[in-house]
């Protein structure tokens, strides 16, 4: 879910398609044992300073929890819709 609210997210934000698979990992913080994003950006990411600062920012309200899985599915749905509606317009 997680890689494609990012895809999603990138597409929306940026009209790319790009791949994230490698830009991130999911690793255990030390101290509160919960789950958390840990950013791997190769340099597909961090020559493009303006994507490498939106995701940045996504990955960190997902770690600081200010999003939760409901916003997460809601967003997905909003904006798959908007590629379709721009689709039919093409």
């Amino acid at each position: 879910m997680i890689k494609k609210y990012l895809t999603i997210s990138v597409k929306s934000q940026f009209n790319i398609d790009i791949n994230l698979e490698k830009e991130y990992a999911l690793t255990e913080n030390l101290v509160s044992k919960k789950t958390i994003i840990a950013p791997t950006f190769t340099k597909k990411i961090l020559s493009k300073p303006g994507l490498k600062l939106f995701l940045t920012s996504l990955i960190t309200e997902i770690n600081n929890e200010r999003c939760s899985i409901e916003f997460i599915l809601e967003k997905m749905k909003s904006l798959r819709g908007n590629d379709f509606q721009q689709m039919q317009i093409i």
